[in-house]
């Protein structure tokens, strides 16, 4: 059933054959679906043809652009054709029964309690907590917000603005929620509520027990570690005056991650390399997509360690 004047906005690149039936189901809970293809190429004409049939609006970028431009054509779109709100999803994202019409209600119950409402999120993202300690007012705050799953007011939209493109991916939803944050909009988790979602893939760490680095890790494909590390550079520039205690904690967590990280690649030279790109790009301002010589570096890069076979 639609919901409310929303619509959902759904990211993909080179999709899997049931993306059809997927964003089809997410059509029953909205008014319409923006599925925004993010340049996968010809090859995959035939998947969001697929979509088409089943009433999903689809837009095709003609390159691989990065998750804002992305979301940020569908919003605009969604926007145009006349929605009130609109709720961010990828590809890979599954919502159950009553997921929009959740999000709706603690968006309407966080204003009248007079909050200026900014992103409001599912409790849970799989298994990270959204949400920032107990309900306030009755209102359940969030911090550290993930995109997917993310409903948009029209209202915070005109205010705040679309996501910042130069990001390209990776730290596109924190930046947001910083920028809500700093024009006084208040970031609000539905409580209870669960988006479930594949959070990375499980290695587990090869050799001898070291300190501080555990022997199950979360991973990403090589290449994002350059989008991680520069986005940290950018995003620190651009909010640091007014969220230092965030900015800070974060930092330090990221460092920490980063070294994780550089311990697990093979070559570990080439990740470093990779990480000082990144840095390097951030604190010359370098937005948008990586070199094809940085990419380079991030094909060459390999885990030295053994994939967790996931659950069927």
């Amino acid at each position: 059933m639609a919901s409310h004047g929303v619509w959902a906005v759904v990211t993909a690149y080179r999709p899997g054959p049931s993306l059809a039936g997927e964003v089809a189901s997410i059509l029953r809970q909205v008014d319409g679906v923006m599925l925004v293809d993010d340049g996968s190429g010809p090859e995959f004409d035939s998947t969001l043809k697929a979509a088409e049939s089943r009433g999903v609006t689809v837009i095709r970028l003609r390159e691989n652009s990065g998750i804002a431009v992305a979301l940020n054509a569908g919003i605009r779109a969604a926007l145009e054709t006349g929605a009130d709100r609109v709720v961010t999803l990828d590809q890979d994202s599954r919502i159950g029964l009553g997921f929009v019409e959740a999000l709706v209600d603690a968006h309407d119950h966080a204003q009248r309690s007079g909050l200026r409402v900014g992103p409001v999120v599912p409790e849970y993202f799989a298994e990270v907590r959204q949400a920032h300690g107990d309900s306030e007012d009755g209102v359940l705050r969030a911090r550290r917000v993930i995109q997917s799953g993310m409903l948009l007011g029209r209202d915070l939209l005109s205010h705040v603005g679309l996501m910042l493109e130069p990001l390209f991916i990776d730290l596109v939803d924190t930046e947001y929620e910083l920028r809500c944050s700093s024009a006084g909009f208040v970031a609000v988790a539905a409580p209870g509520l669960v988006l479930e979602h594949r959070l990375g893939v499980g290695y587990r760490r090869r050799g001898p027990a070291l300190p501080g680095i555990p022997r199950v890790m979360m991973l990403s494909t090589p290449f994002r570690y350059y989008y991680r590390a520069r986005n940290r550079v950018l995003v620190n520039r651009l909010h640091a005056r007014r969220h230092r205690g965030r900015i800070l904690r974060d930092t330090v967590a990221d460092a920490v991650y980063f070294t994780v990280v550089c311990a697990m690649a093979r070559p570990r030279k080439a990740m470093w390399s990779l990480l000082k790109a990144g840095w390097h790009d951030g604190r010359t301002g370098r937005g948008g997509r990586m070199a094809p010589r940085v990419a380079a570096v991030a094909d060459s890069v390999r885990w030295a360690a053994d994939r967790i076979a996931e659950s069927p």
